[in-house]
């Protein structure tokens, strides 16, 4: 177990790919030979001669204008092979070379001829302290004003602990919204969308982020995607983000994680955590969520079995059953379709306008406290059985049903409107 620290400081070497067409059919009909790039594909019907084929497929590679290809230079190094060389150095690209058809053509798909690095590079050896990319058992910490965007697929690693210091200034993760360019991530065309790696995706123990404990108010990072590749049990806790994110309308920490024995704690955060909340039909399994501050969004493809709110902002829209929420203190709003087991509201306040379809949106409300307002949304939903002692239930009967209401014990300053 190993302690390395983030520098940011390599060369940027040119990405080199090659692959091979070889033992092409006698009909070129029954062979076709494509390279893909970000689901955008380009092809040419195989010929007798694999030199030919090979030359008239990097002829359209280097013809087209698409930015997924444009910014690569194609060239046949020797007979049948196809070769693609990244025009900018340290900027990644990703490709496949096909083969379809009856004939007997095959292909080899591209592999590494050079690797790529750049000072930006997750996996190049030179960023890191010790000059070894992190492996299994070790403890990352991030600092600096140097970005992370490439190599991020570390799903393999498992560490210890990754601690992204709130002067780690620098953007972990790519835009998906745009197609970057540059090495840098700063140069982008804006007509295409994001095809490559966007989340740092690596498996850890715990991580911390945003913390500082030394002189200064540090700016953090304005876009944090990390993906959480452990299975089981680990702890993610947010002690604070940048008072913006990097793209307007997102939050600055986007988190994915995959098990039911994952934590999520958020400290603090102004500039927005948010779980599965970067791109549509994101999921993520967590198991317990606890905010304290901050500004949290637990998107519709949430699988979560707790949700504790002491302060801040939320916004929940789970993806299956939620068993237990408990709002102390803060906003909640609930949003989407699935069943609350248990609601128990004791302070803060609570706007719970998700529904069930065919079942009960909530099963139990416990009022201890606070302020629940219902009359947000118009869509019909039920509450099995509110139990009422204390606080404030805001409630328009005609469009929420309530089956049960059980008669406070003792009740002092409650409202039911």
């Amino acid at each position: 177990m190993a302690t390395k620290y983030w520098l940011g400081e390599a060369d940027a070497v040119a990405q080199v790919w090659t692959g091979a067409i070889t033992a092409l059919d006698a009909t070129p009909a029954n062979n076709t030979f494509t390279v893909t790039i970000g689901g955008v594909s380009i092809s040419v019907a195989g010929v007798t001669n694999v030199a030919t084929t090979a030359a008239a497929l990097v002829a359209l590679l280097n013809a087209s204008t698409h930015p997924y290809f444009s910014g690569i230079t194609w060239s046949v190094p020797s007979s049948g092979n196809v070769r693609g060389t990244a025009d900018t150095a340290g900027v990644p690209f990703v490709a496949a070379l096909t083969k379809t058809g009856a004939g007997t053509g095959t292909v080899t798909d591209f592999a590494v001829t050079t690797a790529c690095a750049s000072a930006y590079h997750w996996d190049t050896a030179a960023n890191w302290s010790d000059g070894v990319v992190p492996v299994s058992t070790d403890t990352v910490i991030l600092q600096g004003a140097t970005s992370i965007l490439w190599g991020l697929a570390q799903s393999a690693v498992t560490l210890t602990q990754l601690t992204i210091l709130k002067t780690f200034t620098g953007k972990l993760g790519l835009n998906r919204a745009v197609f970057a360019t540059s090495v840098d991530g700063d140069t982008v065309n804006a007509t295409k969308h994001e095809y490559r790696d966007r989340y740092l995706n690596i498996g850890y123990d715990a991580a911390d982020i945003g913390q500082h404990a030394g002189p200064g108010s540090p700016a953090g990072s304005s876009r944090i995607m990390l993906q959480n590749a452990k299975s089981g049990a680990s702890t993610t806790m947010v002690h604070g983000t940048a008072t913006a994110a990097a793209e307007t309308g997102y939050p600055s920490v986007r988190l994915l994680a995959a098990h039911a024995s994952a934590t999520v704690i958020v400290r603090d955060g102004s500039g927005g955590v948010g779980i599965a909340a970067d791109a549509p039909g994101e999921t993520s399994t967590v198991g317990a969520v606890s905010q304290a501050g901050g500004a949290l969004f637990i998107g519709p493809g949430v699988t979560l079995t707790s949700l504790a709110m002491n302060g801040g902002s939320c916004t929940l829209q789970a993806a299956a059953t939620v068993t237990s929420i408990t709002v102390q203190d803060g906003t909640l709003t609930t949003e989407g379709d699935y069943t609350v087991t248990t609601m128990t509201v004791s302070g803060g306040q609570v706007f719970p306008s998700h529904i069930k379809t065919g079942g009960n949106a909530i099963t139990t409300l416990n009022m201890l406290g606070g302020r629940i307002d219902a009359r947000r949304s118009q869509e019909a939903r039920t509450w099995d059985t509110v139990n009422p002692d204390l606080g404030t239930l805001l409630v328009d009967d005609s469009v929420v049903t309530i089956t049960t209401m059980d008669a406070p014990a003792g009740a002092r300053q409650l409202t039911v409107s």
